[in-house]
């Protein structure tokens, strides 16, 4: 679709300025039928879901301008180029069902590819309350108090870190990838713990699940949204299926930006939108006021809090905005200056049943190196100083490992939790959520449109931030 020559020669035509009154918010009082356009559409955010509405937009003939708070494009995609390694700290792996990601790949002109499964060491070794034993071991051990098939889940590849998967029902009780929205998976939308104890966990393995959810707690956090992970998980093929950029993940959101006509205003931190039946206008921190037919906003949740909209947001969607929570994640990198493998023999990769989480060693053309995700809610680290992370978490490990002594050095913190442009990780539902918001943070607000990987129904991850940039997209140009 592209727009009419009458509506562009329209907007060109539209000189009169209007003065800008001093409000509250720091918006304009002043009707917006007057005021010049910066462009036909005003994009937050330069993440994938950001590019990709500017792109498609863009494509059928709009003028868009790009607004990003920070200096770089790819938000929760980041490669560290300076990093020994070059090391990922976000969105990495493309699933084969990533129709959106690899279309623009292919579009991009495609960029070296590598299996993920061929750059990263398992089996992991496992420490299991400070007992450290290879994964092969964890069926005998006398520490091993699960049930039945528990003990035995996962086998010597993944042991217990296995466990979520085994309680996944098969089939999926949701049909289709957006089935999670439906009214009749409402009865799902309970609290995971009870609804594993419905399903026989024991307490043994119900203490190791809790170890790998978001909130740390099953009994904070909605089954049905776990089933919609397990049904995308199964949609994308499992680990196997999974390929990143040998280059870096980083050159894909970098792709898409070389694509754009107009260049991005970095360093642009939005504060305030304000509608009318006429225009959109934006403003920023630093006091520049842009002006639009309609905006995008594609930044997550708790930027978007900070946001003074005028009118205000309906009540259900400002509560669904102001209520769904992020969950946490301190990402540390650490060198290998010595395989401490070889000296207690058992694989580079760590799991643990503690807050540290697990330990993975990857291992490609573009280096070595080790990364340790935390996520755990209770987690000190979240709010600590990155020199302070990096020495506390080289303790833990050796701690947890200790030929690693001497042989490891923590070279970069991603603190996701606090970086200024996205202040956590990944959404997620709390029980009762998904049936009382639904996908409420998705809905136009007038001009106000909204995008990001939390607004998209059937994709998660990077391919959901491309689904709902393309929705934002046909939303605008439907009206067009």
């Amino acid at each position: 679709m592209t727009v009419s020559r009458t509506r562009r020669r329209v907007l060109k035509e539209i000189a009169a300025t209007a003065g800008v009154i001093a409000t509250g918010s720091g918006l304009s009082t002043t009707a917006l039928a007057a005021t010049r356009r910066d462009a036909d559409v005003i994009i937050i955010g330069a993440g994938l879901a950001g590019l990709n509405t500017a792109l498609m937009l863009q494509d059928a003939g709009m003028s868009v301008l790009l607004l990003e708070g920070s200096n770089r494009v790819g938000g929760r995609v980041m490669t560290l180029d300076k990093v020994p390694g070059r090391p990922e700290a976000g969105g990495t792996e493309f699933g084969a069902g990533y129709a959106r990601c690899l279309s623009m790949i292919d579009r991009l002109g495609g960029f070296p590819m590598e299996k993920w499964l061929d750059t990263v060491e398992l089996p992991f070794a496992l420490n299991f309350d400070g007992t450290l034993m290879p994964m092969s071991a964890w069926p005998d051990s006398p520490l091993n108090h699960m049930v039945g098939k528990e003990r035995t889940a996962g086998g010597p590849l993944m042991g217990p870190f296995a466990l979520t998967m085994m309680y996944a029902p098969r089939p999926s009780p949701l049909n289709g990838l957006d089935s999670w929205l439906l009214p009749e998976a409402a009865a799902l939308d309970i609290s995971y713990g009870d609804y594993l104890k419905s399903q026989g966990v024991s307490d043994a393995a119900l203490r190791f699940i809790n170890n790998d959810l978001p909130t740390a707690d099953a009994s904070t956090y909605s089954a049905l949204w776990h089933h919609r992970l397990f049904r995308f998980q199964e949609f994308m093929g499992g680990i196997d299926g999974l390929n990143r950029i040998a280059t870096g993940a980083s050159r894909f959101p970098e792709g898409i930006a070389k694509l754009l006509k107009r260049e991005i205003a970095f360093n642009s931190h939005v504060t305030a939108i304000r509608t009318d039946k006429d225009g959109v206008e934006v403003r920023t921190k630093g006091g520049r006021s842009y002006h639009a037919d309609r905006v995008v906003c594609a930044v997550p949740l708790p930027l978007l809090r900070e946001i003074a909209i005028e009118p205000a947001l309906p009540a259900l969607q400002a509560a669904a905005v102001r209520e769904l929570p992020y969950d946490n994640m301190v990402n540390v990198f650490f060198a290998v200056k010595e395989p401490y493998w070889k000296v207690d023999g058992l694989p580079g990769s760590l799991w643990t049943n503690q807050p540290m989480g697990r330990l993975y060693h990857f291992k490609s053309d573009q280096g070595e190196y080790l990364w340790m995700n935390v996520r755990n809610p209770l987690s000190p680290w979240i709010k600590m100083k990155d020199a302070d992370v990096m020495q506390d978490a080289t303790r833990t490990i050796n701690r947890a490992r200790p030929s690693t002594v001497g042989r490891i050095e923590a070279i970069a913190v991603v603190n996701w939790s606090t970086y200024p442009w996205t202040r956590g990780h990944n959404v997620y539902r709390t029980p009762g959520q998904i049936s009382r918001f639904g996908n409420v943070v998705a809905d136009a607000h007038g001009r106000i449109h909204f995008a990001g990987d939390h607004t998209a129904a059937t994709m998660m991850g990077m391919e959901g931030a491309m689904e709902s940039g393309e929705r934002a997209a046909v939303e605008i140009l439907q009206l067009a």
